[in-house]
């Protein structure tokens, strides 16, 4: 297996200093953005080719541990040094996504995985609330805007559910084209970018 790993660091504040959360093959760290120092880290043994963005609150750094079978493990930032065997609050191995971020809403945690396994989680105990098929293959990562979670599958479809503990499917609509992209919103307006077209 290679040593990469494809995620987008993530700035957070824990207490009254300032972390920049870093998801590698293997381990994931935080460091000091004034210094560059590494103030905690934490290890997993099969993690790779990383690619979701880890998510933080509730007082803990959710990270997917990437390829070959992807663990969702839930960090409390406030240690120092290797706090493997410390600070994970809680880990989840079923339903973890390769390559589409989780989202966090209110308390409960969100995530779809690749094959469209939408599972949601208590954020603050990794309890599995439910889990539910949207149908077709994930790669862009959900987002949430107006009171909504939008999942857009790779074959073009955007499945919209209502947060809240129980599964409520609000809409499906379809586009030509694949979609690997997350959309974006802006100005009370929706951008989503297939393999052909920018709508």
């Amino acid at each position: 297996p290679a040593d990469q790993a494809y995620t987008t660091p993530l700035a957070i504040r824990v207490g009254d200093r300032d972390q920049i959360v870093s998801v590698g093959a293997y381990r994931a760290a935080a460091y000091d953005p004034q210094t560059g120092r590494e103030i905690w880290r934490v290890g997993y043994r099969d993690g790779f080719s990383n690619v979701p963005r880890p998510v933080y609150g509730h007082g803990l750094v959710y990270i997917a541990t990437g390829f070959n079978d992807p663990t969702l493990i839930a960090v409390r930032p406030d240690g120092a040094g290797d706090v493997t065997k410390t600070h994970i609050a809680w880990t989840v191995a079923r339903g973890v996504p390769f390559t589409p971020s989780p989202i966090l809403v209110g308390d409960e945690l969100y995530m779809v995985s690749d094959i469209g396994v939408l599972s949601c989680l208590d954020a603050r105990t990794g309890t599995t609330l439910y889990q539910a098929r949207l149908p077709g293959n994930y790669s862009a990562s959900p987002i949430f805007a107006d009171g909504r979670l939008y999942f857009q599958s790779e074959e073009g479809v955007t499945t919209v559910v209502a947060p809240g503990k129980d599964f409520r499917r609000l809409a499906t609509s379809r586009l030509d084209g694949a979609m690997l992209a997350t959309m974006a919103v802006a100005g009370g307006a929706i951008f989503v970018r297939t393999d052909t077209h920018l709508y």
